[in-house]
């Protein structure tokens, strides 16, 4: 067994970015999610009865509780999005704490020789 341990921090800030940007796009589909579904329960469609039916069909859910199924599913979404943001900025500090713990140890066995 090898006590040889190796971080690629090109690769941890690749991850990183790439965790940050799915969190990007995921908070812009969530703005358009927000949108819709805000102008979708403040005007139910004329004539519309007050019931709808449940997407499996069994029972039938008001508007109102449309919207909190709705607001509820964009809160658990907007959590996510900040769970990869968080997660991205923890690879990108991991990749800079490597390179800065590198650097020092480069430097230190250049002043014992």
């Amino acid at each position: 067994m090898s006590d040889e341990l190796h971080v690629n921090t090109d690769e941890l800030r690749r991850l990183g970015a790439s965790f940050s940007t799915h969190a990007y796009d995921l908070g812009r589909h969530l703005s358009d999610f927000r949108r819709r579904t805000d102008l979708e329960a403040a005007a139910p469609p004329a004539g519309a009865a007050p019931l709808t039916e449940h997407p499996a069909g069994a029972e039938q859910v008001s508007y109102a509780e449309l919207s909190e199924m709705a607001e509820e599913a964009g809160r658990l979404v907007g959590e996510l999005r900040d769970k990869l943001e968080e997660i991205g900025g923890g690879l990108r500090a991991t990749a800079r704490n490597s390179d800065d713990v590198y650097e020092e140890f480069v430097e230190r066995y250049r002043e014992a020789r």
